[in-house]
């Protein structure tokens, strides 16, 4: 971790050579939807099914700082995520069918590095992203012979428009991760995905010091 914000604050002073600067804070919510396949396993003589139910909205807070030159800025930020993803659990045996729904909940810590440009009233941005794990709480333990190897980190990518009003900063944003959902859920001792690359819209608002 030490080592991440080191980056953001080499990233953040080597933006001094640029022509104008500036430092802020946002927040906002973001949006996260996956149409994918479930994850079937067997257990004795029962069959289970899991399934991506939906996700509650997530939230994000951190700092930013821009700097502009000849019309292109370079944009790092360090971004705090939280969010929830609920599953349905289907059971198949000999008792009969039966359900559950069991959540996970997130804490990551974002390093997007955006380059843009302002085109008129509207900036249009994109760039490479790094998800740090930081913690999770998961009720997905309560499957027998569940266990979880998360990564470290995760990589992405940004892009998005924007617009300024006097000291706020509006964007709306798409973000595309490289890695499989669920990539990290094994059931006695066998690693199971989603089979689909997650994404999220943000919606986030800044504000310029």
């Amino acid at each position: 971790m030490k080592k991440v914000i080191l980056v953001f604050v080499l990233a953040g002073l080597s933006t001094f050579g640029f022509s104008q600067i500036e430092f802020g804070v946002k927040a906002g919510v973001s949006s996260f939807d996956l149409a994918a396949r479930g994850i079937d396993f067997n257990q004795g003589k029962a069959l289970y099914k899991l399934q991506f139910r939906n996700a509650e909205y997530g939230h994000h807070l951190g700092v930013y700082a821009r700097a502009t030159v000849l019309g292109v800025f370079l944009e790092p930020s360090l971004i705090f995520n939280s969010s929830r993803i609920n599953y349905t659990l289907d059971e198949y045996s000999e008792r009969g069918i039966f359900d559950k729904v069991l959540s996970e909940r997130y804490f990551n810590m974002s390093i997007p590095v955006v380059a843009g440009i302002k085109l008129g009233l509207f900036r249009l941005y994109g760039g490479p992203v790094a998800n740090i794990h930081l913690a999770k709480s998961s009720e997905l333990w309560d499957i027998k012979g569940y266990s979880d190897k998360i990564k470290t980190a995760t990589y992405g990518y940004q892009a998005g428009i924007g617009i300024n009003v006097w000291k706020l900063r509006f964007d709306l944003g798409y973000e595309g991760n490289l890695s499989n959902f669920g990539d990290h859920i094994m059931i006695d001792g066998q690693r199971f995905d989603f089979d689909e690359k997650a994404s999220r819209v943000l919606l986030t608002m800044a504000y310029k010091f």
